[in-house]
């Protein structure tokens, strides 16, 4: 009697190793940034001291971020930039296959990006409207920390840090190098796109960001897939920063209160939908 052969799927097979791997683009991320902070906070530490004989931590914090804040951001961004970039290009792109950059814009993934931009930065507007009814005293104090690092004040630092290095750079390190760490270890390309935005979304640290880094990440994580290449990534980034400044900043001049922001977040889901099916339908998206 014959035996039927029965076809089976392959089994995937997990590298677990890679996904330990893939904290240490993190791991270098954030010795970099200690590294570019410790010799200035050492001396807002002798700034304090010479202001009040008594050690005092809120003293020391105000001057670290007033007086050396900007140069903190200039040199983690621009040796991250540089270190990062390095790494994805010589480790993973010189090994593979290139994307050029015909292969990944086009008049559909130009307009993916735009829409996706608009309809993110509406829906997060909207989720922090949300939070600030719900938790009023962190939307709070993040404001007032975003307000003291110098971030969203020095327009110096908006640009050259908030506009270019630091998209750059976060994206090199978690769509460039993270993102390609996590593919060699096997998992399916879900959690791949949901781990590298986990990361992405807690390197923010300050609860309110983390959540809404991490929703930006899944969808940036999105994109890397559907278009094989960095290069879409770092201009939604770079745009969806200069939305959340300049637009949100005209935006809070109007104040068109916060029950049209919440409209607005509504309409952004639809057309973060109609985004989605937009991609899919790009010939120069990639098709499994």
């Amino acid at each position: 009697m014959a035996e039927n052969s029965i076809s089976e799927t392959p089994k995937r097979n997990i590298k677990v190793g890679y996904l330990f791997l893939s904290l240490v683009p993190i791991a270098v991320n954030l010795m970099i940034q200690t590294i570019a902070q410790l010799p200035f906070l050492i001396l807002s530490m002798f700034d304090a001291f010479s202001e009040t004989s008594v050690f005092d931590y809120n003293t020391f914090m105000n001057l670290f971020y007033q007086k050396y804040s900007a140069y903190v951001y200039y040199i983690y961004g621009g040796v991250g930039v540089i270190v990062f970039a390095l790494w994805y290009l010589q480790g993973f792109v010189k090994k593979n296959a290139k994307v050029r950059l015909k292969d990944v814009f086009s008049l559909k993934s130009v307009l993916s990006i735009i829409a996706l931009v608009v309809g993110l930065f509406f829906a997060i507007n909207a989720f922090m409207i949300l939070i600030g009814w719900i938790l009023p005293k962190i939307m709070e104090s993040y404001s007032q920390l975003m307000e003291l690092t110098g971030i969203i004040t020095n327009p110096v630092v908006i640009i050259v840090y908030g506009l270019f290095l630091g998209p750059v750079l976060e994206e090199l390190c978690f769509r460039g190098v993270a993102y390609s760490i996590l593919e060699k270890s096997g998992i399916n390309i879900f959690f791949v796109i949901l781990i590298q935005s986990l990361f992405f979304g807690a390197m923010h640290l300050i609860l309110v960001q983390v959540i809404y880094a991490a929703i930006l990440g899944m969808f940036l994580g999105y994109l890397r897939y559907k278009y094989r290449s960095i290069s879409i990534t770092i201009v939604m980034h770079i745009l969806f920063n200069f939305m959340g400044t300049f637009v949100g900043d005209a935006i809070d001049k109007v104040n068109p209160g916060d029950g049209v922001i919440l409209i607005l977040g509504g309409i952004s889901m639809v057309v973060i939908a109609f985004t989605i099916v937009l991609i899919n339908s790009d010939k120069k998206a990639y098709h499994p």
